[in-house]
């Protein structure tokens, strides 16, 4: 804890473009800055609130005999194990990241986890939505979900000693806090690589353009703008978002209950160990001569992508299935195999493309696929049959010349040797 505490003797605080470094005590470390959007005038008045804070502290702590490092103790025991706090998705079904807004909460401790639930960084937040948005401009590939403990003081040492709790239930210190390469992306504006001082901007513009691609690779439909005051110094970080209004978010919950009561959960079990788990929204479902056409919306590890399936009556029926279930089972399957889920362009024959496919061309390219089913396949939908090779490898060449012609037919116009 000592250690812990010497930290926020050197606070660096990030005031847009520049910082502010300051030795006084009891102010928020670098972590602070990572999830958090302060000015000038917050500053000073946080300043005044924690020197107040700390004379009633230390007020409360003469009259009631109770140490400082007792304080801290029983705080600390305030606050929820990691392992028993909820996971959030950074980006909700709507395409946005909008964490539950609690108006009494000042401050939050936030950890972030991959797509495997493996956390990379505890940070502190003073605006949890702006902070998450701020953590998913520079770490897009890393922030899938969330662990929150909010507060409703900004303390530095509660928020010290709720990270330092979290840690020791781990059992180690995440990447994104004990990597100084790691704890840099997580907490400074990403910078863009260039050789002259002129092409800083550019790089940086274009740098913006491919982490704004890959947040709406992610889902992301609300704007994520880089501020272009900081492009133009070769740095990157996301401008703060205004939040819906009251009415707005209320017109988003009620779209988001009517689009959570199509939403089914669905849970497959694999047949090596283990279950694959996703969401799924039957958006269109019609009837056609052998089977049934779907437009399905697939939520998993944080990512929704569409889909156009086709199932043949022959496969549900030859599985003893209803073709919704059928369906299901192949979907888990295709990603259980890691199949890419967005594809554009011209494929190439490798490439499966699993925005629009046929269950018979899963059970042609992918003949494991039997062994999710207890009930023998069809072979295939169509009657082709698989083979190794093809064409010009197999077929015998054709036959050309006199010579060769006369070996293989009787003529009275064959020539003689």
């Amino acid at each position: 804890m000592a250690s812990l505490l010497a930290e926020g003797m050197l606070a660096t605080w990030q005031l847009g473009p520049g910082t502010f470094t300051d030795p006084q005590p009891y102010l928020p470390n670098k972590a602070v800055l990572a999830c958090s959007n302060f000015s000038l005038a917050s500053y000073t008045g946080l300043r005044k609130d924690l020197s107040l804070s700390q004379k009633n502290k230390f007020s409360s702590h003469s009259r009631s005999g109770i140490s400082r490092k007792q304080s801290v103790f029983v705080v600390s025991a305030t606050a929820k194990p990691l392992n028993q706090l909820p996971f959030w998705s950074f980006i909700n079904k709507h395409g946005r990241i909008q964490p539950i807004k609690d108006p009494n909460t000042l401050a939050s401790v936030v950890a972030v986890f991959y797509r495997n639930r493996k956390i990379q960084y505890i940070g502190f937040s003073k605006d949890l939505r702006n902070s998450l948005r701020t953590l998913m401009g520079r770490r897009p590939e890393l922030c899938y979900f969330y662990k929150v403990h909010n507060l409703n003081s900004f303390d530095q040492e509660l928020m010290l000693s709720v990270r330092q709790q979290w840690i020791s239930e781990l059992g180690f210190i995440p990447p994104g806090n004990s990597n100084p390469t790691d704890k840099v992306l997580w907490e400074q504006p990403a910078t863009a690589d260039a050789i002259s001082e002129r092409g800083r901007s550019a790089a940086a513009a274009s740098k913006a353009k491919t982490l704004q691609q890959m947040m709406r690779d992610r889902g992301i439909k609300e704007e994520m703008i880089f501020d272009p005051v900081l492009l133009e110094q070769g740095k990157l970080n996301l401008l703060p978002s205004k939040d819906l209004s009251p009415e707005e978010l209320a017109k988003s919950a009620v779209a988001q209950a009517q689009a959570g009561a199509k939403r089914k959960n669905v849970s497959v079990p694999v047949p090596s160990g283990g279950v694959i788990e996703y969401d799924i929204v039957y958006e269109m479902k019609f009837n056609t001569n052998g089977g049934w056409m779907y437009d399905v919306a697939v939520t998993y590890e944080d990512k929704e992508t569409r889909h156009r399936i086709i199932v043949g009556k022959i496969f549900s029926e030859a599985a003893d299935m209803a073709e919704d279930d059928f369906l299901e089972v192949v979907v888990a399957f295709l990603l259980h195999k890691q199949i890419p889920r967005h594809t554009e362009g011209i494929l190439s024959q490798s490439e499966f493309n699993i925005n629009y496919f046929s269950m018979g061309e899963v059970s042609v390219r992918f003949r494991d696929l039997r062994e999710w089913f207890s009930k023998e396949l069809p072979e295939d939908e169509w009657g082709f049959v698989n083979v190794e090779s093809y064409g010009a490898e197999i077929d015998p060449p054709p036959l050309t010349g006199p010579l060769e012609l006369s070996k293989h037919m009787k003529s009275p116009y064959s020539p003689t040797l």
